[in-house]
């Protein structure tokens, strides 16, 4: 009877919150109840379509949903939504990767470094999409900063273009990614165009700008749209289901041990029976009660499941809220998880084309707090060996002292930690560090019981990767090389490296892509298929943010430009600090002009205004501006000197690219697209938009 009145009283209660806006705050949020958040009577959605991807950003309390099949084909589209408010904004930052669907449970919030990771998705010829565009500004990982509102592409290594199903492509369509919080690196595993049968687990740490393919043993069968999480209390990885396969087993990844696990229980959830799709499952993972919550997707017919799964235990157990989110599309899921609210999102599309936003409580925090470990934790280097650590004390009143951890080694996730010190006061000195490698650091907070509290962010003794180069053609043969300065006060010095660059160009190009490419009068760069060569530059560290390179000329191309008449080259920053450790590589910046940012168009009936900033680097000559289409049309055919543009026969709507073009005639990256005659109205202030 208590169950029946519980379940009655809950509906009950959804059913005012879908009609009316939610509090303030969730302290009331019922358990085991799925409750519809967005849209509301009074805070609408926009409606973008589905396939996108989606991170909740706790340190700005927002939800991220960026990409996916909107209505603006090939979406790059990026928004926030506030939970507390119901309230979704379109932001329109410097820049954006390129457009992509296919990327629903594929990105991931980084909450140690506090950005959005995005993974490749599927740039597919859909809207248009111009190759260059994609090729040129694509890359393994873009990070997205909420607070300054910007993207940067990373391009890690390694600097190679694979070949198409080789086993270092990361999978484009339906990959499925994660945050792994106890060793604070992303988590990339699966999808379409993977090689090596889609099985592939990738791990980036955006401190360090490093990403590696895990060789694990006993992977997975071939999957993508898998369900995946990494449980930080039982440390490992966690893999369910796909889109197409019906496999019920469950897989278990560690690192310790470089295998997978699997694990063939019952009960679990199971396959939909009623069509040719399996269970396109989302997963996150319930820090605060150590459960990986799991939503199956049953059809569009047949709604979804809410499952949990107790990695030490082994065990799934059917949830059964009294009412489940409303029906999806077949690839339309993103969940999230907040400790600080011990609550649940989810993003979903509904069967009628409605971006919907849905919270769950898997169960009321502990009655006793955990003890809360310190933050903002630091590492300063100092000559001689030494680095210093500084931390914000912990919340917890009861805490008595701090435990410190120490590690040396080559990546996050190998770090083996051992205690080097207990500190009452907020800070710690450690000595006799090798020069030039690199020791991570964790505090933990103890109380008065002996009992300790989870780890905190980590700290390094090496440098953040921070740097953007801005590289200036002054001439062929002289190069410039700037940035700004390292904000790390134990910054030493720089390390600027130069590769050779083996390019594509659009005469190579596929007839997949080489139909909407304009007609050019010379081969222009493509795309970046090789970088070799790489050397440092300078003998001794640079202590000044900049270097002129005499030593190469533009006008002596290799065999590596094809068809291009010009050599091209990358550089690549490190800042060293007082302990002589490099930091990872900056991303790479080309000879080419790099892409204008800060694009925007304001219709003026059927006049199309376009602005944007003017480029970085030195040596810029102009911009054209190419409007898209079958082909692409080049709408400036004299060069425009200032950084705006207005086109007087624009017609009722179009989508307009940006280039820069340097003092060698060289055109450089395109921009992000904008559109006239489309846009998200009623979600961003003013006229001006992407």
């Amino acid at each position: 009877m208590r169950t029946f009145i519980f379940a009655a009283v809950a509906v009950l209660w959804v059913s005012l919150v879908h009609a009316e806006a939610a509090p303030a705050d969730f302290a009331d949020h019922p358990v085991n109840v799925w409750v519809k958040q967005s849209p509301r009577a009074d805070a609408p959605s926009p409606k973008f379509g589905w396939e996108g991807s989606g991170g909740y950003d706790p340190y700005i309390g927002k939800w991220i949903h960026w990409g996916g099949h909107d209505g603006i084909p090939q979406g790059f589209h990026l928004f926030l939504w506030d939970p507390h408010t119901g309230v979704w904004e379109q932001r329109f930052p410097d820049t954006s990767p390129p457009g992509v669907c296919c990327v629903d449970g594929a990105e991931t919030f980084d909450l140690a470094n506090r950005r959005f990771v995005r993974f490749p998705g599927a740039s597919l010829n859909h809207g248009w999409q111009w190759s260059r565009k994609v090729r040129l500004k694509n890359s393994a990982v873009w990070l997205y900063d909420p607070v300054a509102s910007t993207w940067t592409n990373m391009r890690p290594p390694p600097y190679q273009e694979p070949e198409k199903y080789s086993k270092e492509v990361l999978g484009s369509l339906n990959a499925c990614g994660t945050y792994d919080d106890r060793h604070q690196v992303a988590l990339s595993f699966g999808g379409q165009g993977a090689g090596g049968g889609m099985s592939n687990l990738f791990a980036y740490d955006a401190y360090a700008n490093c990403l590696e393919r895990l060789e694990t043993e006993n992977p997975p069968s071939p999957r993508d749209g898998s369900g995946f999480c990494y449980d930080s209390t039982n440390d490992c990885a966690v893999v369910f289901g796909s889109q197409y396969l019906t496999d019920e087993k469950t897989y278990i990844y560690r690192y310790a041990t470089n295998k997978w696990e699997a694990h063939d229980l019952k009960p679990c959830p199971t396959a939909r029976k009623d069509g040719p799709y399996s269970t396109i499952p989302k997963m996150a993972f319930d820090s605060t009660n150590s459960v990986c919550l799991c939503l199956i997707w049953l059809g569009e017919k047949g709604g979804h499941e809410t499952w949990a799964f107790d990695a030490a235990k082994l065990t799934w157990t059917k949830l059964s809220p009294p009412a489940q989110p409303e029906p999806s599309k077949s690839r339309a899921r993103n969940l999230g998880y907040d400790r600080s609210l011990n609550l649940f999102f989810l993003e979903t599309w509904s069967v009628g084309g409605e971006p919907q936003v849905w919270t769950y409580r898997y169960r009321k925090s502990p009655a006793e707090a955990a003890i809360e470990p310190p933050t903002d934790l630091s590492c300063t280097t100092a000559e001689g060996g030494k680095a210093t650590l500084s931390w914000t004390a912990s919340p917890t009143p009861s805490v008595k002292q701090y435990n410190v951890y120490r590690a040396q080694a080559e990546t996050p996730w190998l770090a083996q930690y051992a205690r080097v010190g207990t500190v009452r006061q907020p800070s710690f000195e450690d000595s006799g560090l090798a020069k030039g490698k690199v020791y991570f650091y964790t505090v933990r907070a103890e109380d008065d019981d002996g009992r300790e509290s989870r780890d905190s962010y980590h700290a390094r003794t090496q440098p953040r990767v921070l740097l953007k180069p801005i590289v200036s053609i002054l001439a062929p043969d002289r190069i410039e090389v700037t940035w700004n300065p390292h904000p790390a006060a134990d910054v030493a010095g720089y390390n600027v490296y130069r590769g050779r660059v083996t390019v594509t160009t659009n005469t190579a190009l596929n007839k997949s892509w080489a139909f909407n490419d304009p007609p050019y009068a010379d081969p222009v760069v493509d795309g970046v298929r090789d970088i070799t060569d790489i050397q440092k530059l300078n003998d001794r560290r640079l202590t000044t943010p900049s270097y002129t390179d005499d030593k190469v000329n533009l006008r002596e191309p290799g065999p590596e430009s094809g068809d291009y008449r010009y050599a091209v080259y990358v550089y690549i920053l490190r800042a060293v600090n007082k302990l002589g450790t490099e930091s990872g590589p900056s991303p790479y910046a080309l000879t080419i002009p790099s892409e204008p940012q800060h694009v925007l168009l304001r219709e003026r009936g059927r006049m199309a205004e376009i602005k944007w900033a003017a480029n970085p680097e030195r040596g810029i000559a102009g911009y054209r501006v190419y409007k898209y289409g079958n082909p692409m049309k080049l709408v400036t055919q004299e060069l425009i000197k200032g950084p705006a543009f207005t086109d007087d026969s624009a017609g009722s709507h179009g989508r307009y690219t940006v280039v820069a073009v340097d003092v060698l005639g060289q055109e450089g990256e395109p921009s992000t697209p904008v559109w006239h005659g489309q846009s998200y109205s009623g979600f961003f202030a003013g006229e001006w938009h992407q």
